[in-house]
């Protein structure tokens, strides 16, 4: 058990009782398997904040003669009717951004640990301390930009997205638990629409006891990056435990961005190494995926995911997975 256990250092940290059931509470499906997805008024109006103040990540529905983002019809809403809104909201958040340049995840977090609309509650703990007097900021969004009313007309626009989700979730998630040796007490995800993301983005966060995946639009359910979304969650802390000792990990870094792989440090590299061979597993993916993965700078993931399942904890082979990693790429086998 105490193997299992190291797991879930971001839960464990975190058990405070969750404000998740707030106002939007029926808005909640379940699956089969017991598995909850919901709206969340609470990340609706982070992100409300941040299309407003101009976030426009999303890929493009043409390129020329002038890119052209392809954004949920709810996401093209909020926009248009924030566009000329609360010119004193936009202060207060360029203030508080320029004050608090952390990345977008750590916002994400301290939201889902806040106290549900008005937000009379910021999130609590040492860890939350850097972004302390955020839920003031979404107050005034909230109850200036009237986003009750925005975020209530989209209810079933949200609904029919989570639908999607439901039949397609429990048999991936509960090999993927099963991969991570998670115990049975532990707390199965909660999947949250985010409307006001880019297509096909999963930000998983720990909050209150929980793994937290905020799932973006997408035209059918795609659970691998979700799957993987929730083993990072899991498997960073354990593996920034290892990676310092890992010696080949810089070159192989190298190696791996020139055939295409985005992480840039040997912890980043090592995390999608872990997740993707997890992910790839738990969604029942054919050998060609694996080999697809490769050519993209993604090394040794059969034999990670074979790890998986060898009985040990990752703490245990994770290392010596990750130099054998360094056998398959292309240089070593020249």
């Amino acid at each position: 058990m105490a193997k299992t256990l190291q797991l879930l250092p971001a839960l464990t940290l975190l058990a405070a009782a969750s404000a998740a059931a707030g106002d939007d509470w029926f808005a909640s499906q379940y699956t089969e398997g017991g598995i909850e997805l919901r709206t969340d008024a609470r990340v609706f109006t982070l992100f409300a904040v941040l299309n407003a103040m101009g976030y426009d990540a999303a890929p493009l529905a043409r390129q020329h003669p002038l890119p052209e983002p392809r954004l949920h019809p709810v996401r093209e809403r909020v926009r248009s009717r924030l566009a000329g809104e609360g010119p004193e909201v936009r202060a207060a958040a360029d203030a508080f951004f320029d004050a608090h340049p952390v990345p977008l995840e750590r916002y994400l977090a301290y939201t889902l640990r806040s106290a549900p609309p008005p937000f009379e509650q910021g999130a609590k703990g040492a860890d939350a301390r850097e972004l302390a007097g955020l839920e003031g900021l979404l107050r005034t969004a909230y109850t200036r930009w009237n986003l009750a009313e925005l975020f209530a007309e989209s209810h079933g626009e949200y609904r029919r997205a989570l639908g999607g989700y439901v039949p397609a979730l429990d048999a991936p998630l509960a090999r993927a638990r099963k991969l991570l040796r998670l115990p049975a007490e532990a707390p199965a995800p909660l999947i949250v629409m985010n409307l006001l993301e880019a297509h096909g983005v999963v930000r998983g966060v720990a909050a209150d006891g929980q793994v937290v995946l905020v799932v973006g639009p997408s035209e059918t359910p795609d659970v691998e990056p979700l799957v993987r979304e929730y083993a990072r969650v899991l498997l960073e802390p354990v593996l920034a435990r290892k990676v310092g000792a890992w010696g080949g990990g810089a070159g192989l870094v190298r190696e791996a961005r020139a055939l295409g792989a985005q992480e840039e440090t040997p912890l980043a590299y090592a995390t999608t190494l872990f997740t993707r061979a997890l992910a790839l597993r738990a969604v029942e993916s054919r050998d060609s995926a694996y080999d697809a993965a490769a050519r993209q700078g993604y090394f040794g993931l059969k034999d990670i995911a074979r790890a998986f399942e060898d009985g040990r904890g990752v703490d245990a082979w994770a290392l010596e997975l990750l130099a054998k990693a360094e056998t398959r790429r292309p240089s070593a086998r020249r």
